[in-house]
């Protein structure tokens, strides 16, 4: 009698989470790559975009912030994005005006349809973050 309680229960469980993950379907934006590269005076930030979720993503964004030679915030460049089907990847690229000295991804967001917010994952992010003690020394010395 326990046995076949518990049975229902489990099945009962395991039909209302497939009914939910159907009814909920959501996009998850991941960003993959991204670096600043140049060539023949003409710089940029680029990278790939990709939807590890089961549905579109409608829109979101990048935001870089620009660093000088010294590592001081000079100016914040946007990037908007999409759509994003699900299971694919898009490029980006974010043009930048002069001589890119250092960048900092300060924001990454994506939105649904209706414009609610969907997870947003950078990928990048342990390794910026691995390096983050090298970089502010390298900063505290050009400052000098």
């Amino acid at each position: 009698m326990l046995n076949q309680r518990f049975l229902n229960h489990f099945l009962f469980g395991i039909v209302l989470w497939a009914c939910a993950r159907m009814c909920w379907a959501e996009g998850v934006a991941h960003l993959v790559f991204h670096m600043g590269l140049g060539a023949s005076g003409q710089f940029f930030i680029g990278g790939t975009l990709e939807n590890k979720g089961d549905a579109p993503i409608s829109h979101g964004y990048v935001v870089v912030s620009l660093l000088d030679a010294k590592c001081y915030p000079m100016d914040e460049k946007l990037y908007a994005f999409g759509p994003l089907s699900a299971g694919h990847t898009q490029a980006f690229r974010i043009p930048i005006d002069g001589r890119l000295q250092g960048y900092r991804l300060t924001a990454f967001k994506a939105l649904d349809d209706m414009g609610f917010p969907l997870l947003a994952i950078d990928d990048t992010h342990a390794i910026i973050h691995a390096r983050e003690v090298a970089e502010r020394k390298k900063c505290r010395e050009a400052r000098k």
